[in-house]
């Protein structure tokens, strides 16, 4: 019985196979990205990737062991991209922060499942520990202390991580979240501010809801930072 080659099996199968040694953990994260973007976290098996990369399930092993694995280094891969700021870091820290918090949302929002896996498991990834420090370093910079600093970055992580992970679950500010209520609210002669802003919470818009959280946050920090600075001119 004849065997066929390598080149024949790639012919007939529509599928290309990569030479043994050429692939690079590099190239297999970019390919988990991409499908996690188009196709959801779900579909990131270890056999769907080698497909994607044109590689045999054990050429993956050999970089990546598990799909645990391979998650953790898609988290790493999206965590190490958003601690690169697209803003000068000359740019005010509450530009900083803004513009932060926007990426992080965005790239949470297009990989919904990897947003879960970060609320339920964590970054502890080099990615995760970069991006750490460049929101740890933005708030240095408005002149907090030690104290405020620990604690406005866990409400900032979680204003973040939350407002995502909440837009993708459900967002208790989405107005069809609100309908009953609202309603609700028409006939009752006890609920006239309810009936009076109807309109206006139908027509809520979440990234306006963002930014007000934003604002309240950047607001709060800017408050703190002048209360330190009053609390060390009176030592």
């Amino acid at each position: 019985m004849r065997t066929l080659s390598a080149s024949t099996v790639a012919a007939v199968t529509g599928t290309a196979r990569r030479q043994w040694g050429s692939l690079r953990q590099g190239q297999i994260v970019d390919a988990a990205v991409r499908l996690a973007r188009t196709e959801g976290v779900a579909a990131l098996t270890i056999r769907r990737l080698a497909d994607e990369v044109g590689a045999s399930r054990m050429a993956l092993y050999r970089h990546v062991p598990s799909k645990d694995a391979l998650l953790d280094l898609v988290a790493n891969a999206v965590a190490e991209r958003l601690a690169v700021p697209d803003v000068s870091v000359d740019s005010p820290w509450q530009d900083r922060l803004r513009q932060l918090a926007h990426a992080m949302r965005r790239e949470l929002r297009a990989l919904p499942d990897l947003a879960q896996l970060i609320m339920a498991r964590g970054n502890h990834s080099p990615g995760g520990l970069h991006l750490a420090e460049a929101i740890l370093a933005t708030l240095t910079t408005a002149d907090l202390d030690d104290a405020a600093t620990a604690r406005f970055y866990l409400v900032y992580v979680d204003l973040v991580l939350g407002r995502a992970h909440r837009e993708l679950r459900g967002d208790p500010t989405s107005p069809s979240r609100n309908e009953a209520l609202l309603a609700g609210a028409e006939h009752r002669p006890d609920a006239p501010r309810l009936r009076a802003l109807a309109p206006r919470l139908r027509s809520a818009d979440p990234d306006e809801v963002f930014e007000t959280e934003l604002d309240m946050f950047v607001a709060a920090v800017e408050h703190a930072a002048q209360t330190c600075e009053s609390s060390s001119d009176n030592i």
